[in-house]
């Protein structure tokens, strides 16, 4: 065997090494405690380690209970932090089932949080999830921590951003402070892997723990965590939430951000796809997680599609409709930039025009009829004959496409899209030459509304085409706005996206949009 099939012994032992250095010796607990036990759930209520405080904030209340001791200042967040931290180290000397360990962080920001409190004392301001100590699968990102899923090949790669579970977590005031054991390739009912060795089940060590979320389901039976997130790709929050005796939530795919997480499935392929869910000790802090992850409505707003400039008109409408969401409180705004829209319309067109222009000239040769000027305009019957080759190769390209776009979504977390419908508003006959705005959407295949929110106005004037920031094309299309006389009364316009197959969600979200939009 070469010296390079040995290295993941060496690796793992240094990472096992690491682990163990962080965790305080005076939380070490002496072996002859649990070394005969096959049950090891009274352990840490025996051990010594907790004081009675401690004690009772770790055994005797759900997350949602604790999220009140927490906002009244019953408990400090440290207080609550550290009685986790303690716990979950207990848990793991028993069974094995933490991998990345940052209780010394998770401390550290349980005293800034402790601070934000102190300045805002009617606690009416307080984040929603203030001071919660939330457990981590291995398989999100953290910050500065590995992300190692159990493989030696990823130890000591540190990420360099959070995953949006994460991110978002911490931005609604939760304290992060260990992740999680998992099975090799994140796939078995059993979480055992050659970097961290076996998650253990503490109800009965002779049996298994569950996978692929199992070290979270093993810990939060022992009560080192009261909520924890996984993922779920074929049952992987449910599995070891029957192994544990625990509550476990799989959502819809999207419903909880999965950006920045790694689930080891091959690049490319793109069939059932895992999703993030809460693991739990009562199904009200399921609720409470799903609640807290999704409050209010988070728009994308896009202010141009990256190839045409939107006319003064347009750009006013656009303002008016954001300035109003953001005014209401009720909607988060957030910049999103559409990827790659040139490309994808280019192919759109190429869908659009698969056997060429001949079949269309056929049908008008049939009674001698011209082509009309905004078809010429267009240009779309000038376009080649795609190949099959070139068939193919489009499929390729709208699913690598269609991936991006789901990404932008749900690593944004946002609810829908507010763009313009078209860079224009309405304009003179035969003048229509693009659909860039709105035919992004159907290569995609993405639910997509307009909504007028007003009419050109006197104050609508010209500007300078130096303003098209996109080339030549973009130039003469900006150009054809020539101010409100020409334009009298053409209605102003946004167009709201929702996310693949969410029709009905997009529905309720422009209702929502238009009732403070236009106050209907």
């Amino acid at each position: 065997m070469s010296a390079a099939q040995l290295d993941y012994q060496k690796i793992a032992a240094e990472k096992r090494l690491q682990r163990s250095n962080n965790i305080p010796k005076d939380w070490l607990i002496p072996t002859e405690l649990y070394r005969d036990a096959t049950n090891v759930l009274e352990v840490p209520s025996t051990c010594g380690v907790l004081n009675g405080v401690e004690l009772e904030i770790t055994s005797e209340y759900d997350a949602t209970a604790l999220l009140g001791k927490l906002k009244t200042g019953v408990w400090s967040a440290e207080q609550v932090t550290v009685a986790f931290c303690k716990r979950a180290a207990i848990a793991q000397q028993l069974i094995n089932c933490l991998t990345e360990i940052f209780f010394d962080q998770a401390i550290e920001r349980a005293r800034q949080l402790d601070k934000e409190r102190q300045q805002n004392p009617n606690n009416k301001s307080l984040r929603p999830l203030h001071g919660l100590p939330i457990s981590l699968k291995d398989s999100f990102q953290v910050l500065g921590h590995d992300t190692s899923t159990g493989l030696a090949c990823y130890v000591n790669e540190p990420a360099v951003e959070n995953s949006g579970t994460a991110a978002l977590l911490l931005d609604l005031g939760a304290v992060l402070y260990c992740k999680t054991n998992l099975p090799q390739s994140i796939m078995t009912g059993d979480s055992d892997n050659n970097v961290f060795g076996r998650t253990l089940n503490p109800r009965n060590i002779n049996l298994t723990a569950g996978g692929s979320t199992g070290g979270e389901g093993a810990l939060i039976a022992l009560r080192g965590s009261v909520l924890g997130v996984g993922t779920d790709i074929g049952g992987s929050i449910r599995v070891p939430s029957v192994c544990n005796g625990i509550y476990g939530f799989r959502p819809s795919v999207g419903l909880v951000p999965h950006g920045g997480v790694r689930d080891l499935t091959v690049p490319g392929t793109d069939g059932v796809h895992s999703t993030a869910g809460p693991m739990t000790t009562t199904i009200r802090d399921c609720s409470l997680f799903l609640k807290s992850l999704n409050h209010g409505l988070r728009i994308g707003f896009v202010e141009d599609d990256g190839i045409y400039t939107p006319s003064p008109p347009v750009r006013r409408g656009l303002k008016k409709a954001v300035d109003l969401l953001r005014k209401s409180k009720e909607v988060d705004i957030i910049p999103v930039t559409l990827p790659d829209v040139k490309d994808h319309y280019q192919d759109l067109l190429s869908y659009w025009s698969l056997s060429g222009s001949d079949y269309y000239y056929e049908q008008f040769a049939r009674t001698g009829e011209p082509e009309v000027p905004s078809l010429k305009a267009l240009g779309l019957l000038s376009m080649r004959e795609t190949t099959l080759k070139g068939f193919f190769d489009l499929n390729v390209r709208r699913e690598k496409a269609a991936k991006t776009y789901r990404d932008l979504f749900l690593n944004n977390k946002i609810d829908a899209i507010l763009m313009p419908p078209a860079p224009h508003t309405t304009v003179p006959l035969d003048s229509w030459t693009t659909a860039t705005y709105t035919g992004l959407w159907n290569y995609l295949d993405y639910p997509a509304v307009v909504i007028p929110v007003d009419k050109v106005q006197d104050s609508d004037l010209v500007d300078d085409e130096s303003n098209a920031k996109y080339g030549p094309g973009d130039s003469e299309l900006y150009s054809l706005y020539t101010g409100p006389e020409t334009y009298k009364d053409a209605p102003v316009c946004i167009q709201v996206v929702g996310y693949r197959h969410a029709d009905e969600a997009l529905a309720n979200t422009v209702t929502v949009l238009d009732s403070i939009i236009n106050g209907q």
